[in-house]
């Protein structure tokens, strides 16, 4: 009688475990395929460019964000 109940009690316990491993490998995958996702969407987006002419406040200071041509840097 008293063995019965710790075998049921051990199977339980068991039983939690495993599930408790199967939600474990299941978090781990998508954060992986996450990972993977941000890095392939981070590879296809392009920064803008940002192009300064002289020094903020002076005379003739400019800023370019975005398609800057290389004619308009000189």
């Amino acid at each position: 009688m008293i063995f019965g109940f710790i075998k049921k009690l051990v199977k339980y316990y068991i039983n939690k475990l495993v599930s408790w491993l199967r939600i474990k490998k299941l978090q781990l995958e998508l954060d992986n395929e996450i990972k993977k996702y941000h890095d392939n969407l981070d590879s296809k987006i392009t920064k803008p460019k940002i192009l300064e002419k002289g020094k903020f406040g002076e005379d003739g200071y400019t800023i370019s964000i975005g398609d800057v041509d290389k004619d308009a840097r000189d």
